[in-house]
Parts: structure tokens; C-alpha cells; sequence
């Protein structure tokens, strides 16, 4: 049996991306044309797996990859309608060692009597959750992306191994579940940013989208290492001369420093004068 809430979210999953109308025709190809689907209520499995069959002929997807992008989409209503019966002290990991008990009661509210989980898990040895699935639908892809899905809803995303799946022959699907490690998470990030940033410019480039079309700096000679003014003034001009600014006005040219103002020294002796007025005058100063 298959939870309403599963089948009701993949209703709204195929109409959201397909559209109205070719839901009206994966519902018709699959059986299930006048079927109503409540969220309370439990149905059938096969009838999920007709509809995913029926989407991937005219989708050109696999049935797979039908469930498991369905699965990732499904997480976020799940833990919505499910959300009290987990503790909100779990982290991703602790939900999903709870799987089967959560599955239950989940079951139980819509009202199954003897819900039986088609999912069981284990700590693994390296703090992994090993979960193990068994069901004749062989809907292990669901499974991975609603597990997917869980760890990107809650901010933990995690790594999903599959250790043997039933369509490739094995009696029960296992998978090994952890959280990725932060040095993947930077991997991944600095993987997205090497393809957001420009490529690196060269010299030339870089100084043309600066400054324009002017000569190669390069030749301009870098200041000399020296604290004197008159030597850091010269280097100025000699740059200035060489590479006049982008705007093509050039700044005034200064021939020499300004001068120590000068205190002006008395003489020793009065100025020569007959007046001798004028030279007692002087004396008094």
C-alpha cells in the first residue's frame, strides 16, 4: 500500500511540470483516469508505479529517474504533514534510523490497521545509516531521492551509496547513508565559483580596461627606495612625462620643491646714514 499524501504529491509534482493536460494523459494511460486521491487514505502501489511508467514514455526519462526526482520533491511535503512525529532534536541521521517506525505510524494515520514498512535501518559501523529496502515494486529510487530530499530540507545534505539494488538482480536494495563531509561541501562550492568567475586577465588587458590605450608601463622605473623629496619628486615627473592619464590632461609640472621660508637676519652693525637720528633709532632695535 502507498501512502495518499505520496500519490497526491505526485499529482501535483507531474502537473506543476507537465501541465494539466498530460497528467489527464499519464492518468488515463496508467488506469487510473477517474481515481481521486486523498491525502487520509491509502491505495494500491502498483498504481504509483503505473503512473511512473506512464510518465517516462512520454517523457523520455527512465522510470527511475521518474521516482527519484519525485522522491527529492516529495521530502518537503512529507516532513509538512509528518513533521510532529519526529523529534526535533533528530538530525537527518537520527530520522532516518527511524524510518520504519515513522513509515508505520505514518500508515496507521491513514487509518492501515497493520501497516508494514517496507524499509528497516541500522547504524552502520563508521557512523553511516544502512537502510535496506524490500518491496516487489522495486521502488528503490524513491527511497534514495526522498532521502536526498530530507537532508537538503533539513541543511544536511548527505551521500547516498548503493551497496546492491533489486534491478540489478539482488533480493533486497541496501544503501549506505551519511552526511556530507565539509571539505566535499567546499569542493563543491569552489567548483561552482571557478565557473561563475571571468577568466584571468593578462597584464595588457588589464591595464587597457583600466587606463585606457597608453604606453607599457613596464618601462616606467619604480620610485628609488629613499625618503628624499626632491628624488621622489623627480621620479613623479619622469612618470608623468612618460605615461600622461587616461583623460589626456596633464598635470601641471612642478620645477622644484618650495623653499624653506627664511627668517630674515639682523646686520650687526646700523645701516650707514648721516642722519644721526636715524641711526640711534636703529641702536634702540
Amino acid at each position: 500500500m502507498v501512502l495518499g499524501v505520496i500519490l497526491l504529491g505526485f499529482q501535483n509534482y507531474v502537473r506543476e511540470r507537465l501541465g494539466e493536460e498530460l497528467w489527464r494523459t499519464i492518468r488515463n494511460e496508467a488506469g487510473v483516469a477517474e481515481r481521486v486521491y486523498l491525502p487520509s487514505q491509502t491505495y494500491p502501489g502498483e498504481e504509483l508505479h503505473a503512473l511512473a511508467t506512464s510518465m517516462s514514455r512520454l517523457t523520455g526519462m527512465s522510470p527511475a529517474l521518474v521516482l527519484e526526482s519525485f522522491g527529492d520533491k516529495l521530502a518537503s511535503e512529507l516532513l509538512r504533514v509528518y513533521g510532529n512525529l519526529v523529534d526535533p532534536r533528530w538530525r537527518v541521521l537520527d530520522v532516518l534510523v527511524h524510518s520504519e517506525e515513522l513509515i508505520e505510524r505514518m500508515a496507521q494515520r491513514s487509518g492501515d490497521l497493520a501497516p508494514h514498512s517496507p524499509v528497516t535501518a541500522r547504524w552502520g559501523r563508521d557512523g553511516e545509516v544502512v537502510l535496506v529496502y524490500q518491496s516487489h515494486l522495486k521502488g528503490c529510487a524513491l527511497i534514495k531521492g526522498v532521502v536526498r530530499g530530507l537532508g537538503a530540507n533539513l541543511e544536511q545534505p548527505v551521500l547516498v551509496d548503493e551497496n546492491r539494488c533489486m534491478l540489478a538482480g539482488a533480493p533486497t536494495c541496501e544503501m549506505a547513508v551519511k552526511l556530507e563531509r565539509t571539505t566535499q561541501l567546499t569542493e563543491r562550492a569552489q567548483g561552482l565559483a571557478r565557473r561563475l568567475t571571468p577568466p584571468a586577465m593578462g597584464r595588457s588587458a588589464l591595464k587597457n580596461a583600466l587606463f585606457g590605450d597608453r604606453g607599457d608601463m613596464s618601462s616606467v622605473p619604480p620610485p628609488p627606495a629613499s625618503s628624499s623629496k626632491q628624488e621622489l619628486l623627480s621620479a613623479w615627473r619622469t612618470e608623468t612625462k612618460t605615461n600622461p592619464p587616461a583623460s589626456g590632461v596633464t598635470p601641471a609640472r612642478i620645477s622644484t620643491l618650495p623653499a624653506e621660508p627664511r627668517t630674515p637676519s639682523m646686520p650687526s652693525t646700523p645701516p650707514p646714514s648721516s642722519d644721526g637720528d636715524a641711526s640711534e633709532l636703529w641702536r634702540r632695535r
